[in-house]
């Protein structure tokens, strides 16, 4: 039997079709104006614990890079604060953590209470990324060695050059977010506090009247490096030395040097100097300030050195009772050579260390052969602390007022091991405070316990 009115039924079940289809296309470009695609007013979700923890997260985007601003128009999805934080690698945690006799592992936790210690602006820094040229100047100097090599080897903990490199790598990449975000340096980083907490010194860049050539008042020469004077194997141990007749001889002494006079005559003199003890004590800091009769000034850089062991020189005339204990300064020792000339180069000779120079317009140079920064770079024990490695410490250090020390601060910031030093040997540091003889006063007094963390980070620790 023929169906009633098959061509109303076609027509409705066309029209229900189209129906649907304009509702469906009309929810698809919904979703499409109010999703991700569309860059409209509307506010992204925070990401859930789990993709925080996914993304190297802790659930709280970081706030914008100094400088940043969003582009015109792109209000949803992008924001500069997602973006720089999210431009870091995820942070992950070492499955293991060397640790060895001098050096142990700070938690997470106590990371974060020591980072929430440091003030940069007690090292005279207004920012973060100041530490740019520095950490980069210590990059340098890390690229240079074998990346496989040891940098630290101790029994239960070694540390290759390849890691430091990546530590002082991933330390710039972070500069420019540590002012908002100074937390991403106790996530990213394992702190390695040292048993025995150093001892800090000072040392500094001194300034004293010198001539370029010999005239009156200017009799005391500098000398350059001179050209006998080499270094290497000697009976299976590296050091200075000469070559006298197929002979090889220990270098000659400040005695043989000051008092007979083994270099004069040889054209090696780079500067002459109004007061011996001001040369001797510029070799005791290792370089210089030259103030010249015209007022202009040269810096005199280190060069090289005898090969001998250093003797304190207000110690040698307090072994002797010649000066009190707690009266063993520059300033004392000179106040008793004004009265006792005729014992100065006697007593000076006693200690048998002699440095040479060079004449440079550079600034001062630490032993990793880059400008030092004052209140940032240290001299350390090379086989302790890592030349070039970064590192956090704490320390009480004197005030100056006066040309005097007056009282006592805090520093407590981001130092570099940059330099070292004869006299700086195991558990000890040497704080580089600046040039001119006003900060003597500071860089002079300084001998504290200091607290000195080395800081790797959690990738180098993983991958090397």
């Amino acid at each position: 039997m023929r169906k009633p009115y098959p061509e109303i039924k076609t027509t409705a079940g066309r029209a229900l079709r189209l129906l649907l289809a304009v509702c469906c296309l009309a929810a698809l470009m919904s979703c499409v104006k109010y999703g991700p695609i569309y860059r409209g007013q509307v506010e992204d979700p925070a990401p859930s614990a789990g993709e925080a923890v996914a993304e190297g997260e802790t659930g709280e985007a970081a706030p914008c890079a100094v400088g940043e601003e969003p582009e015109s128009g792109l209000t949803g999805l992008y924001r500069a604060r997602v973006v720089d934080r999210l431009s870091l690698k995820p942070v992950r945690e070492p499955l293991s953590i060397p640790t060895c006799d001098m050096f142990f592992p700070l938690s997470n936790v106590e990371g974060a209470e020591n980072l929430a210690r440091l003030d940069i602006r007690s090292q005279g820094l207004t920012s973060w990324t100041a530490l740019e040229d520095p950490v980069q100047r210590s990059l340098e100097y890390a690229l240079n060695m074998p990346k496989d090599e040891p940098a630290l080897a101790r029994p239960g903990m070694s540390l290759t050059w390849g890691q430091v490199v990546r530590s002082l790598e991933e330390f710039l990449d972070l500069l420019p977010l540590l002012d908002s975000d100074p937390d991403l340096l106790a996530e990213r980083f394992v702190w390695y506090g040292m048993r025995q907490k150093p001892l800090m010194t000072g040392y500094y860049t001194p300034e004293i009247e010198a001539s370029l050539e010999r005239i009156p008042g200017y009799d005391f020469p500098i000398y350059g490096v001179p050209d006998d004077l080499r270094y290497g194997p000697v009976r299976g141990h590296a050091q200075f030395y000469r070559v006298e007749k197929g002979s090889v001889l220990p270098y000659y002494r400040r005695g043989d040097v000051d008092i007979d006079k083994v270099l004069s005559g040889r054209g090696l003199e780079i500067a002459w100097a109004k007061d011996p003890v001001d040369v001797f004590y510029m070799q005791v800091e290792g370089c210089g300030r030259l103030r010249l009769p015209d007022g202009t000034t040269r810096n005199v850089l280190y060069g090289a050195k005898n090969g001998y062991g250093f003797r304190s020189l207000g110690r040698i005339l307090h072994s002797k009772g010649l000066l009190a204990d707690g009266r063993l300064a520059k300033e004392h020792v000179k106040e008793y050579f004004a009265s006792h000339p005729e014992q100065m180069f006697e007593l000076m000779a006693e200690n048998r260390s002699y440095v040479f120079f060079r004449l440079e317009n550079s600034p001062p140079e630490g032993t990793i052969g880059k400008p030092l920064t004052p209140m940032v770079s240290l001299a350390t024990d090379r086989k302790l602390l890592p030349l070039g490695s970064l590192l956090a410490f704490e320390a009480e250090i004197p005030e100056a007022a006066g040309g005097r020390p007056s009282g006592k601060r805090k520093v407590a910031g981001i130092g570099l091991a940059q330099d070292t030093g004869t006299a700086i040997q195991g558990s000890r540091v040497d704080y580089y405070i600046g040039e001119g003889n006003e900060v003597a006063p500071i860089a002079s007094n300084i001998k504290t316990e200091a607290t000195v963390y080395l800081l790797i980070s959690k990738e180098a620790l993983i991958n090397g």
